[in-house]
């Protein structure tokens, strides 16, 4: 903080020539940072961030896409340059390096400080950052038990009156605790979107009811497969890993399923998934 830096000599003029000399960050007014400890991971300097902001603001509560992190869940698609905190205050706006808003709803405890409830967190983090983002983190959050859809569902109805509520009202059609990564849940939407009803991880069994494997999700009314390739398993490169994967699917074809394989590639496609899993029915 400024105070502080002042407290231990340091006068304006030379926290200036400090910040232009990379040995200090200077974030925001009122915030200063020593360059040599900030941390360069965007998720870790956010969390950085929200100490500063405790420290200039001890009423501060953390919210929306700050909240969802402190309460552990993972974001996708949502910059994390500038933490989002709620005051006891009338206005709301932009202050360097937070957004301020007005304080709202119930707070809890965090391992980052004082926060959001998460369900109410997950819902500002949809009106924020959109429907996709939303459900990848509500998914999260369902899945470890973090929130449940009943408390989803208070808090999207707390906000029905909010600007861009209904980023909030479609995330809570969309989200599923049983999607297992960002991938899955990204896929999920986009096919959710074209129309393609899907059921997720689905236990496959061959003709004497020994299990074939679990896949990502299974087209509702036809023997269409879809899996979403992360390759986060195929990383190691370890040979015995990719032949139990090719043995599995080898196996699923030859019970009549037809097995597509969506990549990222797809999913930054504008209908590229909707595409490959509609020529899969086709071809089924």
């Amino acid at each position: 903080m400024t105070s502080a830096s002042l407290a231990a000599g340091l006068s304006p003029p030379l926290l200036v020539a400090l910040v232009k000399s990379g040995v200090l960050r200077h974030p925001g007014r009122g915030l200063y940072a020593v360059g040599a400890m900030a941390e360069t991971d965007p998720q870790k300097w956010h969390r950085q961030l929200c100490a500063g902001a405790f420290l200039l603001y001890p009423d501060a509560v953390l919210a929306g896409t700050t909240a969802v992190l402190a309460h552990g869940v993972p974001v996708w698609g949502a910059p994390l340059v500038v933490p989002t905190i709620t005051r006891p205050i009338k206005r709301a706006g932009g202050v360097g390096a937070f957004w301020v808003r007005p304080a709202r709803g119930a707070v809890v405890d965090s391992d980052w400080g004082h926060a959001s409830a998460p369900a109410d967190a997950l819902v500002q983090h949809a009106i924020d950052r959109g429907i996709v983002p939303g459900v990848v983190s509500a998914d999260a959050a369902l899945r470890t038990g973090t929130v449940t859809e009943t408390a989803l569902a208070d808090a999207v109805a707390r906000v029905r009156t909010w600007p861009h509520a209904s980023h909030a009202a479609s995330m809570l059609l969309f989200v599923d605790g049983r999607r297992e990564s960002v991938g899955e849940s990204r896929c999920a939407v986009a096919m959710a979107m074209a129309g393609i009803e899907v059921t997720p991880q689905v236990l496959i069994v061959d003709e004497d009811g020994e299990p074939v494997g679990r896949v990502d999700f299974l087209v509702t009314g036809t023997n269409v497969i879809v899996e979403f390739d992360g390759k986060v398993k195929y990383a190691s490169g370890d040979p015995d890993v990719l032949w139990k994967e090719k043995r599995r699917e080898d196996r699923l074809r030859r019970l009549g399923y037809v097995v597509v394989r969506l990549t990222w590639a797809d999913l930054e496609r504008p209908g590229g998934v909707a595409a490959a899993v509609r020529r899969a029915i086709k071809a089924a």
